[in-house]
């Protein structure tokens, strides 16, 4: 048959690392779009596009792999970068979808992890230790403060108004309570366990078609934006075999299949990791993955086709850097200026790999400083007259 290709479902940075990644290994890759101003279209790695809808279903997506598969005379193989996407690809396999290899958990699986109340509840049977978690927020009682409140799906977004939000008290608890009445079952709490950013630890991974661990990178968050409670601004990859062991009990609890970015945080004071979340889908830092040695973009196609898949060890003590994002994190957090400077100095001895920038395909830092810098400025100085006026 012709040579192995995948269709990439890119979305932001997720989905411009897939490319570079898949571009890495050699494969062949069409990306499919619901914006032309995505970061991936601008990648000279990405020459064969596709422009969904912004709102895509599920004949959409399986309008443009029907065509595909007539050109290839093939199968491809299909990989999510989003939430979103995950959600139709699993709603595509659930249908017998056959057309494209379908490296993904079930629709079910995705369900599951896709609502925050389903999938801490599902851990909590399997075992899992998580932070102490309350899902009837109409009635729980808290026992501490402060909580982080999580919208249920990536839907309700925009119903929150944020990714999360934190309460420091029960005052605050009872304020959100009265804001978001006849809404509460759209959201869960959880006790914030202390400890700062570098307390945070993520594992991208990919289980193959037997629900055994194939692949898997770890590394140490060091920076969020926005800081503390948002996605990686700043990381360094660092092994943990503990994180590893957990990684493969949780893809035999959920019987999962392919990538997924699975999240944890150790508690300062004990010493114990405690689950945070797994996107079932590639995740974010996925071009930090490959140039640390562990493509998981190649272990899905490796999964696909058959073959086998080893990996070096992964390359520790690698630093991930979204400079512009981290900063303005740091800035809107009110870290001292002198302190960010020392620190960022500090980092400068480690092997770097930029969020956004790689020689080899510059065009996409270009256009996001361009369209991303003013914006940047324009909020910070926002944020600054507030807080003097």
């Amino acid at each position: 048959m012709n040579q192995p290709y995948v269709i990439i479902l890119a979305n932001g940075l997720n989905g411009l690392g897939a490319v570079r990644s898949a571009a890495d290994a050699g494969l062949r890759t069409y990306t499919l779009l619901t914006s032309q101003t995505d970061l991936s279209a601008y990648s000279r790695y990405s020459q064969y596009r596709f422009i969904l809808p912004a709102n895509p279903g599920v004949e959409d997506v399986r309008s443009v792999l029907n065509q595909l598969h007539r050109n290839e005379d093939g199968p491809g193989v299909l990989l999510a970068c989003s939430d979103l996407a995950a959600e139709l690809l699993g709603k595509l396999k659930t249908e017998g979808y056959s057309n494209h290899h379908l490296i993904v958990p079930s629709s079910e699986t995705t369900e599951i992890l896709n609502d925050k109340k389903l999938e801490c509840r599902s851990m909590e049977e399997g075992g899992i230790t998580l932070p102490k978690t309350y899902y009837e927020l109409a009635s729980d009682t808290p026992e501490s403060f402060p909580l982080i409140i999580k919208p249920r799906t990536f839907r309700e977004y925009a119903v929150l108004g944020a990714k999360n939000v934190i309460v420091n008290s029960q005052a605050e608890f009872e304020d959100f309570r009265e804001d978001f009445r006849g809404k509460l079952d759209r959201f869960i709490a959880q006790e914030v366990i202390e400890g700062e950013d570098d307390n945070l630890w993520v594992c991208n991974v990919t289980f193959d078609l037997n629900r055994q661990l194939s692949a898997c990178f770890v590394f140490n968050r060091l920076g969020t934006m926005p800081s503390h409670y948002g996605v990686t601004s700043l990381a360094i990859s660092r092994e943990n075999q503990a994180l590893r062991d957990e990684c493969a009990k949780i893809g035999e609890a959920l019987n999962y299949a392919g990538p997924a970015m699975i999240e944890f945080k150790k508690d300062r004071n004990s010493g114990n990791y405690y689950y945070i979340e797994t996107n079932p889908r590639l995740g974010m830092c996925n071009w930090f993955d490959t140039r640390c040695g562990i493509n998981n973009i190649l272990a899905c196609t490796r999964i696909a086709y058959g073959n086998k898949v080893a990996f070096a060890p992964q390359k520790n003590n690698r630093l991930y850097w979204n400079f512009f994002g981290d900063l303005v994190a740091r800035l809107e957090d009110r870290e001292n200026l002198f302190a960010i400077a020392f620190r960022y100095i500090r980092l400068l001895r480690y092997r770097r790999v930029a969020a956004l920038f790689y020689w080899k395909d510059p065009h996409p830092a270009f256009r996001y400083s361009c369209t991303s810098i003013r914006d940047i400025v324009s909020r910070v100085m926002r944020k600054l007259r507030g807080e003097s006026g």
